[in-house]
């Protein structure tokens, strides 16, 4: 008798198949960014346009993870570091909230952008609640004119 067990053949070069569910991907803000400031230049300051460009873009970029840098580009023009100041390294736009003129009308207009936006995307509504939250934080890092002008849009 054989008290040894016999080995069983094994398949050399065996590969795990990851499922999809498994695979993470990247959190790159920078390159969803550069995607958004590209369109806004496309579009210029026709604001109808604009919210047409976002509310197609939707479909392809993942708004849902980038919330946070979406409303950071439409009330900043960019990317915002700690403390309010626009990160200096990235692209800006100047299709934005703070870039635009300080009156009633305009601030409507941007308003309306951002109520299409959150209307088209009901998960946004969160994502900007944050936002306002954080650029609250950040009023001392504002001027006195965006100050105002955020004062408008909310």
């Amino acid at each position: 008798m054989n008290n040894q067990k016999q080995q069983k053949p094994t398949l050399s070069g065996q590969r795990f198949k990851t499922r999809k569910r498994d695979e993470k991907e990247r959190f790159d803000p920078t390159q969803f960014q550069d995607c958004i400031i590209q369109g806004l230049t496309e579009t210029g300051t026709d604001l109808e346009a604009v919210a047409k460009f976002l509310d197609a873009s939707g479909a392809k970029l993942d708004y849902r993870r980038y919330a946070e840098t979406l409303f950071d580009i439409l009330v900043a023009g960019g990317m915002l570091a700690p403390g309010g100041t626009l990160a200096d390294d990235m692209m800006r736009t100047d299709v934005c909230v703070f870039a635009a003129q300080e009156d009633l009308e305009t601030m409507q207009a941007f308003a309306q952008v951002f109520n299409k936006l959150i209307r088209r995307y009901k998960y946004l509504e969160k994502g900007f609640e944050d936002e306002v939250k954080k650029l609250l934080l950040f009023l001392k890092g504002f001027s006195e004119s965006e100050r105002n002008k955020l004062a408008m849009l909310t």
